[in-house]
């Protein structure tokens, strides 16, 4: 028996197919597009009072120039007038208090 694809049977559940296929098809996007409308949730961060007062000390240092330029010259003058004097007791113990922070 030959199968007659011309005929208005065969034409009528071709129709059919090709509905439920667009119906398919709409079903899958309306809901892939329900799935876009929806509000997506963000991940938050919140950050220690620690890592706040950090970064607010490393935004002052980074606004602080690296050399103390009236410093500089008033020791400059005060090692040139000879007025500058070393206390070798303080330079020692800072010395030693360093080399316990490195332990």
């Amino acid at each position: 028996m030959a199968i007659n694809l011309n005929s208005s049977f065969s034409q009528q559940a071709l129709s059919a197919r090709e509905k439920i296929s667009t119906q398919r098809n709409d079903e899958g996007a309306a809901s892939v597009s329900n799935a876009a409308a929806k509000p997506v949730s963000k991940d938050t961060v919140e950050l220690s009072d620690t890592v706040k007062v950090m970064q607010a000390a490393d935004a002052k240092i980074a606004n602080t120039p690296d050399i103390n330029s009236e410093r500089v010259a008033s020791l400059k003058a005060a090692i040139d007038s000879g007025s500058y004097k070393v206390d070798a007791e303080s330079v020692a113990q800072k010395m030693i208090d360093f080399d316990a922070m490195l332990e």
